[in-house]
């Protein structure tokens, strides 16, 4: 009859219904990750299907603070330099039920954790999202998560492409998925490396105009930030150094301060003693800065003894062989060393009409 037939539809509908909701939930890791996958050992393990890249994140790197640096790596004809930096920020992998978040963390106003008004301050500076993400299994000891991070690199990110500005004055309108893609994505032990191009939809392209279209490959560094933080240092408007600045918030105060302090490099004596004493003592780890490879051969030695002649200066806080310029290893030598690797310091020379 019609009455029963009605009710089988609806019967079937809810068992449909049930079956969906089973296949939307996390999957056994052999299910998503395949044996022919080409895998990546690192900081998270990297898992690739052809164009598809996933992520396995340990579940004691949620939560964690990450420096990722973004660069134009290669560029479009006046759209900036390649290897031009484009952004900083600090990002966290969140999980919340059965996706993972990609929030970045912004610092520009605190207050201590101790203090009453510490929530009140949160509840001003909620955190973007700029990504969601399911988790598509847990790994096989379920001490992890699987994300596919594929449209991460390939959709319209405003945060891991060009910046706005670019974007307004190039009359960008939007990424075009099917004409983007990821190159490459290396994981170290620290730090994950990203090559990806983006092809964007522009009525103000500033070359071949006709098409309307700006690509360009663009480089993301993620480097995980140390466990044990470097005491911060007040900084002095008298003295040039970079610097960066905080408004502080606390329970006494009549209104808002700025509080200003030194970006350093991480500077410590192999000997304590010795450096305590007053005695000329090397780092235990040595500031270097590369000289990138496409530099003409004829100014190579003049940059590197630019950077050497920086020695004095640090002798002059007791350190000896603090500083040091040499040039970038050849792909034959290194092939893992990237300019657009955020732990190294590269003077890079840029193909520049002045």
């Amino acid at each position: 009859s019609k009455g029963a037939s009605s009710a089988q539809s609806k019967s079937d509908s809810s068992e449909k219904s049930d079956d969906e909701d089973k296949d939307k939930g996390p999957k056994a890791f052999s299910e998503v990750i395949k044996d022919d996958f080409v895998k990546d050992e690192g900081l998270f393990d990297v898992y690739q299907d052809d164009a598809t890249y996933y992520y396995m994140i340990p579940d004691e790197e949620l939560g964690k603070e990450f420096l990722l640096v973004t660069r134009i790596s290669k560029t479009a004809d006046n759209v900036g330099y390649g290897g031009q930096k484009a952004n900083t920020q600090v990002i966290r992998w969140d999980r919340r039920g059965d996706k993972v978040l990609l929030r970045v963390v912004g610092y520009s106003n605190r207050a201590s954790e101790d203090s009453p008004i510490y929530e009140a301050v949160r509840n001003s500076n909620l955190e973007p999202i700029i990504r969601s993400f399911d988790i598509e299994a847990f790994n096989e000891d379920t001490t992890g998560v699987v994300i596919d991070v594929s449209s991460l690199f390939t959709g319209d990110i405003p945060a891991l492409g060009l910046q706005s500005f670019r974007r307004t004055s190039l009359k960008v309108r939007s990424v075009d998925a099917k004409r983007s893609y990821i190159e490459s994505i290396k994981s170290f032990p620290t730090n994950i490396e990203v090559r990806h191009v983006l092809t964007y939809d522009a009525t103000a392209a500033p070359s071949n105009g006709s098409t309307n279209t700006i690509t360009l490959e663009m480089a993301q560094s993620m480097v995980s930030l140390p466990d044990d933080p470097m005491t911060p240092r007040l900084c002095d408007e008298r003295v040039g150094l970079f610097s960066v600045r905080f408004t502080e918030y606390n329970d006494v105060q009549h209104r808002s301060e700025t509080t200003c302090y030194i970006t350093r490099y991480r500077l410590v004596p192999k000997d304590p003693e010795a450096y305590a004493r007053g005695e000329l003592v090397e780092p235990v780890d040595q500031i270097v800065y590369y000289i990138d490879q496409n530099t003409p051969e004829v100014w190579r030695e003049a940059l590197i003894q630019g950077v050497n002649d920086w020695q004095s200066a640090f002798e002059a806080a007791g350190f000896k062989n603090a500083i040091i310029g040499k040039m970038a290893p050849t792909a034959e030598e290194d092939p893992d060393f990237s300019p657009e690797d955020a732990r190294y310091s590269v003077l890079r020379y840029f193909a520049s009409e002045i």
